[in-house]
């Protein structure tokens, strides 16, 4: 049953009329894993159909994720990964041996289930999160590395039977959502930890690891946390001097990457030359994080998607390893929900900050922003054309962020402004 998918357009289409919490905020989340238990059914439970790696935390997941990607796929594996937000192409999210899924695979998919979507009415990341099981499990994947999207319990991603869980890192965000407290939000985390399956855990304050100790005991899974396991960790370290290995992103989720290989070693063994074969090649097309990149050949601006407070005080970090931080200016676009009085300290380093409104219900407004930050100024002055905005910041350092969400804005700038 084909319904009215005719081509790839009326697939973006369909997504696009779904609200997204990314921009929409809980109001398009949907906490409960029996939407997507119902759809998967039908689907015949194609989460089940190839081993996983299932990664929570608050950050570092993204860059855990596909560190263990390029390894497995170095080692050999026909290796899946599915990770969100997406940063300027919706394909981006489902990747096969680092290759995007085809446009003929989503029209495919729409086309084939079109009338199971239409009577389940998924959220946008549960019909994501079904698109990935499905493509996965076409593709005969050897092992798939799935990212979380809020949280872990409740995630649409937790239907799965994985060989290791990784809980990377635990900090206040999305308060709202998962608890006002580390503890509380550590528990949502820990929702992930299944029964008998080993649990890695990051870096991870001494309560949240408290808290993710008793629900791995109460599951009898084993839990390698990165504090415990110092001396298994460097036996696993293929490369001498790994603390100076790479990024940041890289040194601080290294270690949680090896001891998940080493948990799965069992159903997908991994060699020393895989290992480090896997984290350069990682390091090679993420030199400085997976989030974190040049966007103009000529000029030193660059885009972060840090977007609340433990990510940004690593991203202040890593700027400080091209220049003091008095010397960027910082274009900012948040959610209202990530603007608190411990973000807007972060800030207080950068010598200008600039205010991009997303059109995003969840977007803060430059009056909420001022709040937090008086001196934020609107990022283009009324009447400043692209042209003089160029000529007046093109020798600035300039870090664009806030949001995954605002790359897609600035990505167009990027080539707006290309022969300027």
């Amino acid at each position: 049953m084909s319904g009215h998918y005719r081509n790839y357009k009326d697939v973006l289409h369909k997504l696009e009329s779904i609200p997204m919490f990314g921009r929409q905020g809980k109001s398009a989340a949907n906490f409960s894993l029996e939407p997507i238990r119902n759809f998967c059914e039908k689907l015949g439970n194609p989460q089940n159909k190839f081993r996983s790696v299932h990664v929570a935390g608050t950050n570092g997941k993204g860059t855990t994720c596909r560190m263990l990607a390029s390894v497995y796929q170095e080692a050999g594996y026909r290796t899946g990964l599915y990770t969100s937000p997406h940063l300027a192409d919706y394909r981006e999210r489902f990747t096969v041996n680092s290759k995007w899924i085809p446009k003929q695979y989503l029209l495919r998919f729409f086309q084939e289930h079109s009338g199971l979507i239409e009577s389940h009415k998924l959220t946008y990341f549960e019909l994501s999160t079904a698109v990935a099981y499905w493509y996965f499990s076409e593709m005969e994947t050897d092992v798939a590395i799935l990212e979380t999207g809020l949280g872990g319990r409740l995630d649409a991603t937790n239907i799965v039977k994985p060989m290791v869980t990784v809980i990377t890192s635990v900090g206040l965000d999305h308060t709202d959502l998962l608890g006002d407290t580390v503890e509380m939000i550590a528990a949502e985390k820990a929702g992930i930890i299944k029964p008998n399956t080993p649990v890695v855990a990051g870096q991870v304050p001494e309560a949240a690891l408290e808290k993710i100790r008793r629900v791995a005991d109460s599951l009898n899974a084993p839990l390698l946390s990165v504090a415990d396991q110092k001396k298994l960790i460097d036996e696993l370290e293929p490369a001498p001097n790994k603390s100076e290995i790479g990024s940041l992103a890289a040194r601080l989720n290294r270690p949680s990457v090896l001891l998940a290989l080493h948990c799965s070693s069992g159903s997908l063994p991994v060699s020393n030359k895989a290992i480090e074969s896997g984290l350069a090649v990682w390091q090679k097309r993420y030199p400085a994080g997976a989030a974190f990149r040049k966007i103009h050949p000529l000029y030193p601006w660059y885009f972060d998607a840090a977007h609340n407070t433990e990510a940004l005080g690593v991203l202040k970090q890593q700027l400080r390893e091209i220049a003091p931080l008095k010397r960027w200016i910082y274009v900012m676009a948040i959610m209202n929900d990530k603007l608190t009085p411990a973000f807007a300290e972060e800030l207080d380093d950068f010598s200008q900050i600039l205010y991009y409104q997303m059109d995003f219900k969840r977007a803060a407004s430059i009056g909420k922003v001022r709040q937090f930050v008086p001196g934020a100024e609107e990022f283009q002055s009324k009447g400043m054309s692209e042209k003089e905005w160029v000529q007046k910041y093109k020798s600035e350092l300039v870090i664009f962020g806030g949001s995954f969400y605002f790359y897609e804005t600035v990505e167009r700038w990027m080539e707006n402004i290309a022969d300027l």
